[in-house]
């Protein structure tokens, strides 16, 4: 077993791209491992920082066991003449293999007899095949815009300037962009600006370690992690250290030292977002709030050098921020004085897309929903109103053109500025939101309204002209949109039935945009809306066939579907549980083989058609439970209605081992199948209980 370090230095590597590439390459030249047939460690992986792509692969194995495989040539019958003298198609396959007619051999096949030779292929050393293979998928690599150095022919997404390869202590020969590779790396550009020997492929980060080069990218992440927190509190601060900006972060600096710095409190008169956006998006710093969440005057920046002089590097930082927080100030009061009412012309040129019409168009769809639900979820219609005319008009700010992270939340900021309802600010602000899983939800039920009004518009929009998603394709984040509709509607238990909130959506794009919604359209966003829900259900940790049951009746709200899910989990866990289910599926089947009408389906039972006690103890008990099954069903108390239930389980045993159904006589056999239907009606008051499937 060997260990094997590949390294490919370059000049800085553009920090977004750089995890990416690094991965991809040593996936790329794993998955040709795989497929040749070399095994590794699991402790093999890939290493990245601004100027170096690598990889290290442990424990693999240096060859490759020898194959013997047979070929098979010519038909005996065709190789020979009838003298035994061997024909030009024997000579040919005995030449292809280097051998005389002689040393081949015969086999007897269903189809006849066959020449054949054993033939002994040599296995591939991870030698021959590594720089072929770290070549091919370095040409795979996600490179969007290549370039040229010099006068040379090739192109990558930086200049390559050295390369290593080694198998344990030993270099393995490779050219590529006109390099050789070596067993050298280059240390740290300005602590150990020069070469260093690598001696074995297990020493490469102890290596760069002294040579100011930290590689391990996940170290290097926790140590900058861990700088930026003490910095921070030296001020009795808390960095604000999100995951993307210590990633990229990370990917800009090989040596990382936290400073920290600070900036004029008169800048805090800026709303937060607007300066922590300014600070991370353009400087790359971390931001530094109290303990109460509110922004201080202080940033954290990481340096790439241990400098002698750490009030210069300080002073450095300070003096970039601060025309950058300057702008964001500017952009503040002069947005801020700008109303917001101004910009609603503007909207109408705003194409929101081609057949929807423009933005204004959109947030006129989005007021007529929100006057629709203003009475099923009780916010003010007035307000509702205000919100959609205003919602879109900070994307025409000068804070939003250049923080676009930061739409809703500015146009909350001017809105509040300018004398709005807090209700109206605040909805404007979190019409976005949630922007990803996990993620915050809309404050209030007018907030709240409006997310969902807004992207179930541009989910119900896109189907209804037709741009429906297609395979890995969801240009307009559909599925995003939807799954932000059904976290907001279960998460705040907002009394709207998803089906008439689709059917409304598009009965106004449809009143709207002159657009004619065909059924096969309404049957796609249904059953696209289903499925985002049945994942989301699923993914929860409930089984298929639950989801089933408790989807087959009509949803009210998606709160009330996720308590009738978990009744039903915890009621098929139960003994009696099989009984029921079995019972109830029997009666689905008999009633559906009866072919009955509607009204006979529901027609009462009459205890005067009785024949035998079974009938009458199965009709007794579902009598005796009934009124306070229905009153736990009204109250959403669906565990407590199953539990009752449990006492049908063994008058339905005997039932049906005793009572035929299908009886001769009309009328008996019409009332026995009333009383499936009644049976079925009740216990399907929670779930469709034929759907569960109980092992």
């Amino acid at each position: 077993m060997a260990d094997i370090l590949f390294e490919l230095g370059c000049e800085e590597l553009p920090p977004k791209a750089l995890y990416g590439l690094s991965e991809a390459l040593y996936k790329g030249v794993c998955k040709q491992l795989d497929e040749a047939g070399f095994t590794y460690d699991d402790s093999s992986r890939w290493y990245a920082s601004p100027r170096r792509l690598a990889f290290q692969l442990n424990g693999i194995n240096e060859q490759l066991a020898d194959k013997e495989s047979e070929r098979r040539g010519p038909a005996v019958a065709a190789a020979f003449d009838d003298d035994g003298h061997a024909k030009p198609a024997a000579m040919g396959f005995a030449r292809s293999l280097g051998v005389t007619v002689a040393d081949l051999s015969r086999i007897e096949t269903d189809k006849g007899e066959y020449l054949t030779y054993q033939v002994l292929e040599k296995g591939m050393s991870i030698e021959q095949v590594l720089p072929e293979f770290i070549e091919k998928s370095i040409k795979q690599l996600p490179i969007p815009k290549p370039m040229r150095w010099g006068n040379n022919d090739y192109s990558f997404i930086r200049p390559v300037h050295w390369m290593v390869l080694l198998i344990n202590d030993q270099v393995i020969p490779m050219e590529l962009f006109g390099v050789q590779t070596g067993n050298q790396s280059l240390g740290h550009r300005f602590h150990h600006n020069e070469f260093v020997t690598i001696s074995h492929a297990q020493d490469y980060v102890q290596t760069l370690q002294a040579a100011h080069i930290m590689v391990d990218q996940d170290k290097r992440e926790v140590l900058i992690a861990e700088q930026v927190q003490v910095a921070s509190a030296a001020v009795n601060g808390v960095a604000m250290i999100g995951a993307s900006l210590l990633s990229e972060v990370s990917s800009i600096v090989e040596k990382p030292v936290a400073v920290l710095g600070d900036f004029s409190k008169d800048f805090l008169s800026v709303p937060k977002e607007a300066l922590i956006s300014s600070m991370e998006k353009h400087q790359k710093y971390f931001s530094v709030v109290d303990n109460s969440g509110e922004l201080m005057p202080y940033f954290v920046a990481l340096a790439n050098i241990d400098s002698s002089n750490p009030v210069a590097v300080k002073k450095g930082f300070e003096k970039v921020i601060t025309p950058r927080l300057a702008d964001a100030r500017f952009f503040w009061e002069k947005d801020k004085a700008r109303p917001l009412t101004d910009n609603i012309p503007l909207l109408e040129k705003m194409v929101f897309e081609k057949s929807l019409g423009t933005l204004a168009d959109k947030t006129n769809r989005i007021a007529e929903l929100l006057l629709w639900m203003a009475p099923l979820l009780g916010f003010d219609q007035v307000e509702a109103k205000r919100a959609a005319l205003l919602m879109k008009t900070d994307l025409m700010s000068d804070m939003v053109d250049e923080f676009p992270d930061l739409q809703g939340l500015m146009g909350g900021y001017y809105a509040a500025a300018q004398g709005e309802s807090i209700e109206v600010s605040k909805a404007i602000r979190d019409q976005y939101l949630p922007k990803f899983v996990g993620d915050q939800m809309p404050e209030t039920t007018l907030g709240q309204a409006v997310s969902v009004a807004d992207k179930i518009d541009t989910f119900c929009g896109i189907f209804a002209v037709g741009k429906k998603p297609t395979g890995s394709k969801d240009p307009f984040a559909l599925r995003r949109a939807a799954l932000s509709v059904i976290n907001i509607l279960k998460d705040k238990d907002l009394h709207l039935n998803y089906s008439d909130l689709i059917a409304k959506s598009l009965m106004v794009i449809e009143n709207d945009r002159g657009i004619e919604v065909s059924e096969e359209i309404k049957t796609d966003v249904h059953n696209f809306f289903d499925e985002r829900l049945r994942n989301q259900f699923i993914n929860s940790g409930y089984s298929h066939d639950v989801f089933n049951a408790a989807n087959a009746l009509v949803t009210t709200t998606l709160t009330n579907l996720e308590n009738r899910l978990i009744a039903t989990e915890e009621f098929k866990q139960q003994d009696y549980a099989k009984s029921l289910i079995e019972a109830n599926k029997r009666s689905v089947n008999i009633i559906a083989k009866a072919n009955l009408t509607a009204d006979a389906a529901s027609m009462s039972v009459d205890t005067k058609l009785f024949e035998s006690t079974f009938e009458n103890e199965l009709y007794h008990e579902i009598e005796k439970i009934r009124p306070n099954f229905e009153s736990l069903v009204v109250n959403r108390n669906y565990t407590e209605g199953y539990e009752l239930l449990a006492s049908l389980a063994e008058p339905l045993d005997q039932y049906f081992e005793h009572v035929m159904v299908n009886d001769e006589n009309p009328e008996v056999r019409k009332n026995r199948l009333a009383q499936l239907a009644q049976f079925s009606r009740l216990t399907s008051s929670i779930a469709d209980l034929s759907e569960l499937v109980k092992g």
